[in-house]
């Protein structure tokens, strides 16, 4: 319709093939000075002229799982990544740790300083022939040794793995069937034991008291024992005795703790769900680390008490448990007496304006602050924080009745401050969230989350078992601490897991089942294979 007819679209014509001529010419090989032909270099192992020390020292450098893939790659990375091992954890199963195959294995790794026996509690572990033959092959150069629930080892294999392990500096030892004997045999062969760890040794149940000491012993933790007090000489007789932990252990701990001389080294205490009072912990003197969880019988007295004796307290955690034990009183003769203060975390702890007011002026270190759980604490009380804890750099609020107008005094108080973390407080909105970190042009971390249920905090767990206790040699919190402090108990129930993931899953068990109700049953053929 008046326009012209397209011209037909012209196309290029296929490239001509290569002509045999044109291609090029396969590679030649090289001739050697003497004619004789040689392969092209591919594949050689350039580390070849590397020697067994470097190569070991490359080793060192990887982790766990690439030190085993590198094994397998040939026979001279195979022996140099074995002989370099110094870190070693076997499967202490009596059919995997068989006497045939266990000498072989320790044969191959001669240089190993740290090993971890370990076994299930369901199986047979390994026993005292085991532990001779890791005497014999290891015992001079051990250095570090754990053992996990090893309920066929008696006090005679651990005393004779001992004998031969004399420069052994760490022992950890968790549900095993041995006792106190065996204990003492270490101490007694193993002058230099440094750290000694004891979790739910069942052999304890008659046990005499301990007639030994540990001269060097620097660090020593008890936890879930039945008649721990056997290991009582090891308190109050070990002259460097710096760390002690003792958490979930029966019986009446304060005799022990009065026992403890006054010109004792001690400087850092973990009191947990144990029974001591006042008369215990106002017996200690010189500490710098403090940590008092779930332990209701101590008050206000008690730590008035060992903070007026420990003026160079540093690290202060309480849990009260919501007991209403310790509060403003207590917390006001710590703000009196320790002035280099610089970390304090309350779990169940009511205290108001008047022992932060307190706190912040006597405690110009202060650096760190927790708070869960306090009923109390409320604007006001946060207000007061913003306005006198001027070194403040973290502060982690957790199930505190707070909200939105004490929090945006944080925008105006503390310059230090780097980190907020906010957790469960229904008072506070995201809004608030975001004009704290708009105060500070980005230099403010603020971690928010939505509110959670009221009864959350009913069930939360202790400072040690929350992880708190992981970071009492550092200086910083831990990041995760407000998740740590006040999460559920995983001790509860009889199969060892939290009763609101068992209600979850019980909600999502039946929901699933009632949504396979209304789907069509499968053909007869599925049902008829169990008939017969």
């Amino acid at each position: 319709m008046g326009q012209c007819p397209s011209a037909p679209r012209r196309r290029k014509p296929p490239p001509p093939p290569p002509s045999p001529a044109a291609a090029p010419p396969p590679p030649r090989l090289l001739l050697s000075s003497a004619g004789a032909e040689e392969a092209p270099a591919e594949g050689v192992d350039h580390t070849a002229d590397l020697p067994e020390e470097l190569l070991a020292l490359v080793f060192s450098l990887l982790g766990s799982g690439d030190r085993k893939r590198c094994s397998l790659v040939c026979r001279r990375w195979l022996a140099a990544e074995a002989a370099s091992r110094l870190r070693l954890a076997l499967d202490a199963r009596a059919p995997l740790l068989s006497p045939a195959a266990l000498p072989r294995l320790l044969d191959r790794f001669p240089a190993v300083s740290k090993l971890a026996l370990k076994c299930d509690r369901r199986a047979e572990s390994v026993g005292d022939p085991a532990l001779a033959l890791v005497a014999a092959r290891l015992g001079p150069g051990l250095r570090r040794l754990k053992l996990r629930a090893l309920r066929a080892v008696t006090d005679d294999g651990v005393a004779a793995l001992a004998a031969r392990a004399a420069g052994l500096r760490k022992l950890s030892v968790g549900s095993c069937a041995f006792g106190a004997k065996g204990i003492e045999a270490v101490l007694r062969s193993c002058a230099s034991l440094e750290e000694l760890s004891i979790k739910r040794l069942r052999g304890l149940a008659d046990s005499e008291p301990l007639a030994v000491s540990g001269p060097r012993l620097q660090s020593l933790s008890l936890k879930e024992l039945y008649n721990g007090q056997c290991f009582a000489s090891l308190i109050t007789h070990s002259p460097n005795l710096k760390t002690l932990k003792i958490i979930r252990c029966s019986g009446d701990w304060d005799p022990v703790l009065q026992a403890v001389p006054r010109e004792a080294l001690l400087t850092e205490l973990h009191l947990e769900k144990l029974q001591v009072s006042d008369r215990g912990v106002a017996a200690l003197c010189g500490l710098e680390v403090l940590y008092l969880a779930k332990v209701p019988e101590v008050t206000d007295v008690g730590l008035a008490a060992v903070a007026a004796r420990s003026p160079r307290l540093r690290k202060l955690h309480v849990d009260g448990w919501k007991a209403n034990r310790i509060g403003d009183r207590g917390l006001a003769a710590v703000a009196h007496k320790c002035a280099s203060l610089q970390e304090l975390v309350l779990i169940g702890v009511n205290l108001t304006s008047a022992s932060i007011e307190l706190i912040a002026a006597n405690c110009p270190t202060l650096e760190r602050l927790a708070l869960c759980g306090s009923d109390t604490f409320g604007d006001a009380e946060m207000a007061c924080v913003a306005a006198k804890c001027a070194a403040l750099r973290k502060l982690c609020i957790k199930a505190c009745p707070v909200s939105d107008v004490g929090m945006d005094k944080l925008a105006e108080g503390c310059p230090r401050l780097v980190k907020v973390k906010v957790k469960k407080c229904r008072g506070v909105t995201s809004e608030c969230a975001e004009r704290l970190r708009a105060s500070r042009h980005g230099a403010l971390s603020v971690n928010f989350d939505t509110p959670g249920g009221a009864g959350e905090l009913q069930d939360a767990r202790s400072v040690d078992e929350s992880g708190a206790l992981d970071n009492a040699g550092s200086d910083v919190l831990p990041e995760d601490l407000d998740d740590r402090i006040g999460g559920p108990d995983i001790s509860s129930g009889s199969s060892g897991r939290p009763s609101r993931w068992k209600a979850r899953m019980g909600s999502l068990i039946s929901r699933s089942l009632s949504v396979s109700m209304f789907r069509m049953r499968p053909s007869g053929a599925c049902y008829t294979s169990h008939e017969s």
